[in-house]
Protein backbone atom coordinates (compact mmCIF):
# COMPACT_ATOMS: atom_id res chain seq x y z
CA UNK A 1 0.00 0.00 0.00
CA UNK A 2 1.08 3.47 -0.79
CA UNK A 3 2.22 6.22 1.93
CA UNK A 4 1.49 9.61 0.62
CA UNK A 5 3.11 12.97 1.87
CA UNK A 6 0.66 16.09 1.58
CA UNK A 7 0.77 19.93 2.62
CA UNK A 8 -1.76 21.75 4.44
CA UNK A 9 -1.54 25.35 3.36
CA UNK A 10 -0.53 27.86 5.86
CA UNK A 11 -3.66 29.51 5.61
CA UNK A 12 -5.85 26.57 6.05
CA UNK A 13 -3.49 25.36 9.22
CA UNK A 14 -4.22 28.39 11.38
CA UNK A 15 -7.64 28.18 10.57
CA UNK A 16 -8.34 24.82 11.73
CA UNK A 17 -5.48 24.26 14.49
CA UNK A 18 -4.58 27.89 15.57
CA UNK A 19 -2.38 28.12 18.56
CA UNK A 20 -1.80 24.42 17.99
CA UNK A 21 1.97 23.75 18.59
CA UNK A 22 4.47 20.39 18.51
CA UNK A 23 3.22 17.81 21.05
CA UNK A 24 -0.51 18.61 20.61
CA UNK A 25 -2.51 16.64 18.64
CA UNK A 26 -5.00 17.73 15.82
CA UNK A 27 -7.92 15.52 15.55
CA UNK A 28 -8.62 16.12 11.94
CA UNK A 29 -9.94 13.30 9.63
CA UNK A 30 -10.25 14.83 6.18
CA UNK A 31 -8.00 15.94 3.51
CA UNK A 32 -9.93 18.29 1.24
CA UNK A 33 -8.32 17.55 -2.33
CA UNK A 34 -8.97 15.81 -5.48
CA UNK A 35 -5.49 16.16 -6.53
CA UNK A 36 -5.08 13.32 -9.10
CA UNK A 37 -1.57 12.77 -7.34
CA UNK A 38 -3.55 11.05 -4.29
CA UNK A 39 -5.32 8.28 -6.53
CA UNK A 40 -2.52 5.76 -5.19
CA UNK A 41 -4.02 5.80 -1.67
CA UNK A 42 -7.39 4.00 -3.14
CA UNK A 43 -5.49 1.18 -2.91
CA UNK A 44 -4.58 2.09 1.02
CA UNK A 45 -1.82 3.89 2.68
CA UNK A 46 -1.35 6.51 5.04
CA UNK A 47 -1.44 10.22 4.05
CA UNK A 48 1.13 12.04 6.21
CA UNK A 49 -0.17 15.65 6.29
CA UNK A 50 2.65 18.20 6.78
CA UNK A 51 2.85 22.12 6.64
CA UNK A 52 5.33 24.78 6.93
CA UNK A 53 5.41 27.32 9.83
CA UNK A 54 6.82 31.20 9.71
CA UNK A 55 9.20 32.71 10.31
CA UNK A 56 12.31 29.95 9.74
CA UNK A 57 10.43 27.36 7.14
CA UNK A 58 10.17 25.04 9.85
CA UNK A 59 8.07 21.96 8.77
CA UNK A 60 5.87 20.13 10.63
CA UNK A 61 4.27 16.70 10.52
CA UNK A 62 0.61 17.86 11.28
CA UNK A 63 -1.42 14.57 10.76
CA UNK A 64 -1.27 11.06 9.84
CA UNK A 65 -4.54 9.89 7.96
CA UNK A 66 -4.79 5.93 8.13
CA UNK A 67 -6.28 4.49 5.02
CA UNK A 68 -8.30 7.14 4.14
CA UNK A 69 -10.82 6.52 1.75
CA UNK A 70 -12.59 9.31 -0.93
CA UNK A 71 -15.58 10.80 -0.46
CA UNK A 72 -17.47 14.23 -0.86
CA UNK A 73 -14.18 15.50 -2.07
CA UNK A 74 -11.96 15.13 0.08
CA UNK A 75 -10.11 12.13 1.71
CA UNK A 76 -12.02 11.16 4.82
CA UNK A 77 -10.34 8.53 7.93
CA UNK A 78 -10.52 8.05 11.72
CA UNK A 79 -8.94 11.28 13.58
CA UNK A 80 -5.48 11.49 13.49
CA UNK A 81 -3.53 10.55 16.75
CA UNK A 82 -0.28 12.03 16.30
CA UNK A 83 1.04 14.45 17.78
CA UNK A 84 2.12 17.91 15.85
CA UNK A 85 6.04 17.16 15.58
CA UNK A 86 8.63 19.77 14.15
CA UNK A 87 10.48 17.30 11.65
CA UNK A 88 12.28 20.34 9.58
CA UNK A 89 15.92 18.03 10.88
CA UNK A 90 14.74 15.40 7.97
CA UNK A 91 14.78 17.67 4.91
CA UNK A 92 18.07 16.89 3.95
CA UNK A 93 17.03 12.88 4.33
CA UNK A 94 13.47 12.69 2.91
CA UNK A 95 14.27 11.01 -1.11
CA UNK A 96 10.18 10.25 -1.72
CA UNK A 97 9.92 7.39 -4.51
CA UNK A 98 11.26 9.87 -7.13
CA UNK A 99 14.42 9.84 -5.38
CA UNK A 100 14.85 13.53 -5.62
CA UNK A 101 14.23 14.26 -1.98
CA UNK A 102 13.06 18.08 -1.09
CA UNK A 103 15.07 20.31 -3.11
CA UNK A 104 13.70 24.05 -2.61
CA UNK A 105 15.59 27.74 -2.52
CA UNK A 106 15.03 29.74 0.24
CA UNK A 107 11.79 31.23 0.73
CA UNK A 108 9.61 28.08 -1.26
CA UNK A 109 9.68 24.68 0.89
CA UNK A 110 6.01 25.44 0.70
CA UNK A 111 5.83 26.09 -2.73
CA UNK A 112 7.78 22.83 -3.34
CA UNK A 113 5.47 20.63 -1.41
CA UNK A 114 2.66 21.13 -3.32
CA UNK A 115 2.13 18.62 -5.50
CA UNK A 116 1.79 15.02 -3.17
CA UNK A 117 4.11 12.87 -3.25
CA UNK A 118 4.86 8.95 -2.72
CA UNK A 119 6.87 8.31 0.29
CA UNK A 120 9.49 5.32 0.73
CA UNK A 121 9.52 3.04 3.82
CA UNK A 122 12.58 4.48 4.75
CA UNK A 123 10.79 8.13 4.15
CA UNK A 124 8.12 6.67 6.86
CA UNK A 125 10.68 5.10 9.50
CA UNK A 126 12.32 8.62 9.76
CA UNK A 127 8.24 10.63 10.12
CA UNK A 128 7.45 8.31 12.34
CA UNK A 129 10.90 7.84 14.20
CA UNK A 130 10.41 11.42 14.62
CA UNK A 131 6.98 11.33 16.63
CA UNK A 132 8.78 8.90 19.13
CA UNK A 133 6.78 5.27 17.34
CA UNK A 134 4.31 4.57 14.75
CA UNK A 135 0.86 5.40 14.99
CA UNK A 136 -0.20 1.35 15.46
CA UNK A 137 1.98 1.41 18.61
CA UNK A 138 -1.15 3.26 20.69
CA UNK A 139 -3.28 1.21 19.06
CA UNK A 140 -4.60 -3.09 19.92
CA UNK A 141 -3.56 -5.40 17.63
CA UNK A 142 -6.20 -8.20 16.80
CA UNK A 143 -4.39 -10.21 14.43
CA UNK A 144 -2.99 -13.35 16.01
CA UNK A 145 0.59 -14.62 15.28
CA UNK A 146 0.09 -17.80 12.97
CA UNK A 147 3.77 -19.59 11.85
CA UNK A 148 2.21 -21.53 9.37
CA UNK A 149 -0.64 -19.83 7.15
CA UNK A 150 1.00 -19.44 3.04
CA UNK A 151 1.36 -15.93 3.89
CA UNK A 152 3.32 -14.23 6.11
CA UNK A 153 2.48 -13.07 9.74
CA UNK A 154 1.11 -10.05 10.30
CA UNK A 155 0.32 -10.02 14.09
CA UNK A 156 2.28 -7.48 15.94
CA UNK A 157 5.25 -9.08 16.75
CA UNK A 158 5.92 -9.92 13.29
CA UNK A 159 4.16 -6.81 11.48
CA UNK A 160 7.57 -4.70 11.47
CA UNK A 161 9.10 -7.36 9.09
CA UNK A 162 6.70 -7.93 7.26
CA UNK A 163 6.27 -6.89 3.50
CA UNK A 164 3.89 -5.28 1.43
CA UNK A 165 3.07 -7.95 -0.98
CA UNK A 166 3.39 -11.71 -1.08
CA UNK A 167 2.36 -14.43 -2.91
CA UNK A 168 0.63 -17.83 -2.19
CA UNK A 169 -0.93 -20.75 -4.46
CA UNK A 170 -0.19 -18.60 -7.69
CA UNK A 171 -2.11 -15.79 -5.91
CA UNK A 172 -0.57 -12.15 -5.17
CA UNK A 173 -1.83 -10.60 -2.06
CA UNK A 174 -1.41 -6.59 -0.67
CA UNK A 175 -1.10 -6.32 3.01
CA UNK A 176 -3.69 -3.78 4.34
CA UNK A 177 -5.30 -3.39 7.48
CA UNK A 178 -8.72 -1.46 8.78
CA UNK A 179 -9.09 0.24 12.35
CA UNK A 180 -12.16 0.08 14.70
CA UNK A 181 -12.58 1.09 18.46
CA UNK A 182 -9.31 1.50 18.80
CA UNK A 183 -8.12 -1.72 17.50
CA UNK A 184 -6.20 -2.33 14.26
CA UNK A 185 -6.11 -5.43 12.01
CA UNK A 186 -3.86 -6.02 9.36
CA UNK A 187 -5.03 -8.80 6.56
CA UNK A 188 -3.79 -9.97 3.19
CA UNK A 189 -5.79 -8.77 0.16
CA UNK A 190 -5.93 -11.00 -2.94
CA UNK A 191 -4.45 -8.31 -5.47
CA UNK A 192 -7.76 -9.23 -7.76
CA UNK A 193 -9.78 -7.27 -5.67
CA UNK A 194 -7.53 -4.24 -5.02
CA UNK A 195 -10.49 -2.20 -6.99
CA UNK A 196 -12.49 -3.08 -4.45
CA UNK A 197 -10.07 -1.99 -1.61
CA UNK A 198 -12.43 0.54 0.03
CA UNK A 199 -15.48 -1.57 -0.27
CA UNK A 200 -13.70 -4.20 1.81
CA UNK A 201 -12.22 -2.32 4.34
CA UNK A 202 -15.33 -1.24 4.82
CA UNK A 203 -16.99 -4.37 5.17
CA UNK A 204 -14.57 -5.35 7.25
CA UNK A 205 -13.91 -2.45 9.44
CA UNK A 206 -18.31 -3.12 9.69
CA UNK A 207 -17.78 -6.64 10.93
CA UNK A 208 -15.17 -5.46 13.57
CA UNK A 209 -16.57 -2.71 15.37
CA UNK A 210 -19.99 -4.98 15.17
CA UNK A 211 -18.02 -7.44 17.52
CA UNK A 212 -16.17 -5.37 19.62
CA UNK A 213 -19.56 -3.26 20.29
CA UNK A 214 -20.69 -4.75 23.41
CA UNK A 215 -24.20 -6.20 23.74
CA UNK A 216 -27.24 -4.28 24.99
Amino acid sequence: MPDMLAIISKAVFEKEASGRSPGEVLPIDRYRSASKHLEPLRAGGRLFLVTVRPPAEALWLVAVLEGPRFEDGGWLAQPNRVPITDVTALIPRLRFESGKGIQAAKGALGMSLQTPRALTSEDVTLLLGAVGGTVEARLIHLTAHDERGPLPCLCRRCFPQSVEHAEAGGMKFTRTQVEAEGRVLHYWLPDELLPDTQEVAKSVRGALAAHLRPPR
